[in-house]
């Protein structure tokens, strides 16, 4: 039965994930362009702090996990609290989408800068980087973009053409969404600290 709710549920909305999904698409190509048009300056000032992270991994220097977890943390819980905060007021129709862009674009960029310096030991790199943490909020993000547009979108159409809506049953169901992906935020910020620098830690043979 909840099988059959999802399936419903997706393909009433099917064209708004794939405009949402689309964005995400268009934020990492953009990212992935921006990192090969980058100043020789620029990029040799971005490739010298990577190659200081990974030197530090390769070689067993201290780590301040606090520190870390704590820079995470206030990444994605301040996607996090922008996303609801624009979701419960009207503009989150065109500034949630733009977030989840952003975001996306940096994922790009990311993934662009590593393969632009380390060629395919890049690819490897860039892809331990970002999953599957990076690709767990970004999924979380698009589920947080797509509650918060419907419930701008609500808001904009009771403002301004008198259309009601069930606020008890969407505020329950946008509850529930809020709850769950700041739980799965914290949770990838915890394994992005303490995981993912040892995972990466095992590709940095790859560095010359």
């Amino acid at each position: 039965m909840k099988n059959n709710k999802l399936v419903l549920e997706l393909n009433k909305n099917k064209y708004k994930y794939i405009f949402l999904i689309t964005i995400i698409v268009l934020g990492i190509i953009s990212g992935i362009i921006l990192s090969n048009i980058l100043s020789y300056n620029d990029k040799k000032m971005i490739g010298e702090n990577i190659n200081i992270y990974f030197s530090g991994l390769k070689n067993g220097e201290k780590i301040n996990y606090f520190a870390n977890l704590l820079n995470s943390l206030g990444v994605n819980l301040l996607y996090f609290i922008l996303l609801f905060i624009f979701g419960i007021s009207i503009v989150g129709i065109v500034l949630n989408p733009f977030l989840l862009y952003f975001k996306s674009l940096i994922i790009g960029f990311t993934l662009g800068i590593m393969i632009s310096l380390y060629s395919y030991s890049g690819i490897v790199l860039g892809i331990f980087s970002i999953f599957p943490h990076q690709a767990v909020n970004l999924i979380i993000y698009l589920l947080l973009s797509f509650y918060g547009m419907n419930l701008s979108y609500k808001l904009f159409s009771f403002l301004f053409f008198k259309k009601q809506f069930n606020v008890v049953l969407f505020r329950k169901k946008y509850i529930k969404i809020l709850g769950l992906s700041c739980i799965t935020l914290v949770v990838s910020s915890f394994y992005e600290v303490f995981l993912g620098d040892f995972i990466l830690k095992l590709f940095t043979f790859l560095i010359n």
